[in-house]
């Protein structure tokens, strides 16, 4: 079947990451000792994922690239306009045992549809709540290995971010902006870059993007 996206360098599947460092602009996230803010630091950490993503070969599109704040929406647009994505938004804690990282996956939405049959945006990752369990719990795993302390599957909670989402999403956050020295921070990155890049392609295998446009997972 001739794909409505045009030509595909790559099979159904998994193929493109969409990378999120979260807050920036006029939002500057949870600020620690020292004048840190967590927009700042996310950013620093993807630009460590992304290469970490590439070598595992996968397209990485990142919804800033500065201190810009795209609205929820519209990173969420970004992921739902890819076929075969995944969602990756990376968070600074203000709390939390510093030196370790958790994952979260959006709590449950109950499916529903409009008059038309179609799911409302805001519930858009209510049929991918599972795969992103999955993934989340694959990406947790290789962070339990390396961060001492973390848990060892993904937590839930409400993630404004990941609701709109129509594809698994996950939010990765890391403890904390409380620490003293950034450099603390700065030197899980590597490891949190490892980490997400190789539960990413460890899930691969469990997503089947579906070959009708449109079509639940």
């Amino acid at each position: 079947m001739p794909s409505p996206f045009g030509p595909q360098a790559h099979p159904a599947g998994l193929n493109v990451v969409v990378l999120d460092p979260a807050h920036g602009g006029t939002d500057p996230g949870a600020r620690g000792t020292g004048g840190m803010r967590e927009s700042e630091i996310v950013l620093d950490f993807a630009m460590q994922v992304r290469s970490a993503m590439e070598l595992q070969g996968f397209q990485v599109l990142q919804t800033r690239q500065g201190n810009e704040n795209p609205s929820f929406d519209d990173r969420s647009a970004i992921a739902n306009a890819q076929p075969g994505a995944v969602f990756v938004t990376l968070h600074i804690s203000s709390t939390g045992l510093p030196g370790t990282a958790r994952v979260y996956v959006n709590s449950d939405l109950p499916p529903v549809t409009d008059s038309n049959g179609m799911t409302p945006w805001d519930r858009a990752q209510a049929p991918f709540l599972g795969l992103s369990r999955t993934f989340g719990d694959f990406v947790q795993g290789f962070l339990a290995q390396r961060f001492k302390g973390s848990p060892e599957t993904a937590q839930t909670a409400s993630v404004r971010q990941l609701r709109t989402t129509a594809a698994p999403a996950i939010a990765v956050e890391i403890s904390s902006v409380t620490v003293e020295d950034r450099t603390d921070l700065d030197r899980m990155a590597p490891g949190v870059a490892d980490a997400i890049a190789r539960g990413t392609a460890a899930f691969r295998p469990s997503y089947v993007v579906p070959s009708t446009p449109g079509a639940l997972p």
